[in-house]
């Protein structure tokens, strides 16, 4: 059985916007809590694998590596990255 995770946005965009939330989410459901805090241009959200990476920077605490499903420690989230023109996402 799949863990269900809560709805919670993140930024992780760093030099381009980019947001997720652990969990595949309804994409509607997700893009109205994203809408809530930014108003970015953001592309179609997208089911994906994320693998957590430590790293020693000052800047971040982690890298998020989008990989194949089924990769050891991957856990799925739902993703949408900066996004223009016909690309952007639309509310159905």
């Amino acid at each position: 059985m799949m863990k269900k995770y809560p709805l919670e946005i993140q930024n992780v965009g760093s030099d381009t916007y980019a947001v997720m939330s652990k969990g595949h989410h309804d994409f509607d459901k997700f893009m109205r809590e994203v809408r809530d805090h930014w108003d970015w241009p953001l592309g179609k959200p997208q089911h994906v694998w994320v693998k957590t990476v430590p790293c020693n920077t000052d800047q971040y605490k982690c890298y998020y590596n989008i990989v194949k499903a089924g990769t050891r420690g991957a856990w799925p989230a739902t993703y949408s990255w900066e996004a223009y023109g016909d690309e952007q996402y639309q509310a159905a």
